[in-house]
């Protein structure tokens, strides 16, 4: 049956359809004719090679009728590649939408060179394939009318710019705030936050400071506004301010990365002799390999160590963890390699919910799921301890996300567990590793557990009842 994707219905010009497990777009009549054009200039074909933009085939009415039947006024249908996992601003650490502001900016320069124009600059139609930013919403695309502006500023303003600025500047994260407020940052909410400073450097003061100013100047003035935007804006102008806008995003760097210790885990922590590592390393690879999965979720994935050694053995891997500055770490170790490794900003006690219009717009991780195959290393005594969830919810959470997996118990005597207990009263006379071995089995078949060399800590290869 075909399906609209709930996700797609604020273009009247047309929408994405979901049908067989393939992804299409349809075009309505109005709209049709202008696609059409764009598609014979070769310029989405030119981006899709160069891996800006998603692979565009148109399809002919008598090749898939159903779709051309299934919404009002269909001209025109174009395929697309499945994108292997939808993924969201708020999701993403600082370091990607980076790249995502950056890949938009190049492909409006580009576009504008051969007569066209993106009439939206929102990441919501950009998806990451892998570390990889690709522009999905082939329909933003617009002729360019000589004299006209670029409508799209003011909105890749609040949701590119003034996230990174927020960032950037203050080294509050964005995350929070664009999931909660999906059209972004207003500048006249930026601004105050930003000390003087801040403002008086030149991109902060264009961008933010003035078009807070004019935002409250011009509010309740539409017709002086209006006025000033008939005034005809050279296409030089509108070059200009893109290739501004490029210079400033690309200038923006992470405050303070050394800031999370969980950046340098690894490294330091106490809990793991290399004999156990090695341990660690062989024991979960063995049990990739066996499985061959297509899906693997890695939950608190931290630097991604194990998300590399199950990209060896998966089609794709999503690496999760609620800690921003690893994740941009992660980020930044794979973006020029490891071309099916996704790294997410993910707070596994507070994952993302479906939110925005009717609650399907952008939806919840659990609805993107499951996967085939999970990780969780080194990450139950943080939900059971810091976030006080019971080991049998635990065990009953890791059944709903994956057929199999690796699970690791790090029991009370663990110098990490003593460090949380050591803020905390011990009420968790349940954390037991015999709990939580019965836990799990009510929901799995422990296929292997194997204790780590000079530790007590434990793992376990699981598969599904």
């Amino acid at each position: 049956m075909v399906r609209v994707d709930p996700g797609s219905f604020r273009d009247p010009a047309g929408g994405v359809l979901l049908y067989n497990e393939r992804v299409y777009r349809y075009f309505t009549r109005q709209a049709a004719a202008d696609f059409t054009a764009l598609l014979e200039t070769g310029l989405l074909d030119s981006l899709a090679r160069s891996g800006a933009a998603v692979e565009t085939k148109p399809l002919a009415a008598e090749e898939a009728p159903e779709l051309y039947l299934s919404a009002p006024d269909v001209a025109l249908v174009v395929e697309h590649p499945r994108v292997p996992f939808i993924s969201y601003v708020y999701e993403w650490p600082f370091e990607m939408l980076k790249a995502a502001a950056l890949r938009h900016l190049e492909t409006m320069r580009i576009a504008l060179q051969q007569g066209f124009i993106l009439k939206d600059a929102t990441p919501y139609n950009i998806q990451f394939i892998g570390p990889s930013p690709l522009l999905i919403d082939v329909a933003s695309f617009e002729r360019y009318q000589e004299g006209a502006p670029w409508t799209g500023y003011t909105q890749f303003c609040r949701t590119f710019l003034n996230p990174l600025l927020l960032q950037a500047l203050t080294g509050v994260p964005f995350q929070g705030w664009m999931r909660s407020s999906l059209e972004g940052i207003e500048a006249a909410h930026l601004s105050p936050l930003l000390s003087m400073r801040r403002k008086l450097r030149k991109d902060v003061l264009i961008d933010v400071v003035l078009q807070a100013w004019l935002n409250r100047r011009f509010s309740s003035r539409g017709d002086k506004v209006q006025a000033v935007a008939r005034r005809p804006i050279p296409r030089a102008v509108v070059l200009g301010l893109i290739n501004r806008l490029d210079r400033a995003v690309a200038r923006l760097r992470r405050p303070g990365k050394s800031r999370s210790p969980w950046v340098h885990y690894q490294d330091q922590c106490p809990s793991y002799e290399p004999e156990a590592l090695q341990h660690k390393e062989r024991f979960v690879e063995a049990a990739l390999a066996r499985a061959r999965p297509r899906m693997v979720w890695d939950l608190g994935c931290n630097l991604g160590w194990y998300s590399i050694i199950a990209a060896r053995y998966a089609d794709y891997v999503v690496a999760m963890d609620g800690d921003e500055a690893a994740v941009g770490a992660l980020y930044e170790r794979i973006r020029d390699g490891h071309a099916n490794i996704l790294p997410l900003v993910i707070d596994l006690l507070n994952p993302s919910p479906d939110q925005g219009w009717a609650h399907v717009e952008r939806r919840s991780l659990a609805a993107r799921g499951p996967a085939d195959f999970v990780l969780c290393l080194a990450l139950v005594h943080h939900l059971a301890i810091s976030g006080n969830v019971p080991l049998k919810r635990i065990a009953e959470w890791l059944s709903t996300i994956a057929e199999a997996g690796v699970v690791e118990f790090v029991p009370k005597s663990d110098p990490m567990v003593q460090l949380l207990l050591r803020t905390r009263q011990d009420v968790y006379a349940e954390y037991t590793q015999a709990a939580f071995e019965d836990a799990l089995r009510e929901h799995f078949r422990i296929a292997e557990a194997t204790p780590l060399p000079n530790s007590e800590r434990v793992l376990y290869a699981l598969a599904r009842k």
